[in-house]
């Protein structure tokens, strides 16, 4: 039986490396709170309704204007 030759290079396998944008265009971001600090931002992101992330970037932005 004859060996099957490897394909592919570099990372050692298919799709190694960097992973690719999500097709939302959206990524993470990652802060170090005290936990009273992300309670406070969770508990003020529920009484708007919005998602911690949304709630986060709209305080944001009102800020830096």
């Amino acid at each position: 039986m004859a060996e099957e030759e490897k394909k592919y290079t570099g990372y050692g396998y298919h799709g190694g490396g960097r992973k690719k944008m999500s097709e939302s265009g959206r990524k993470q971001m990652q802060l170090s709170l005290q936990q009273d600090e992300i309670d406070f931002i969770k508990s003020k992101a529920a009484e708007t309704g919005l998602p911690v992330s949304r709630f986060v970037m709209e305080c944001v932005k009102a800020q830096c204007r």
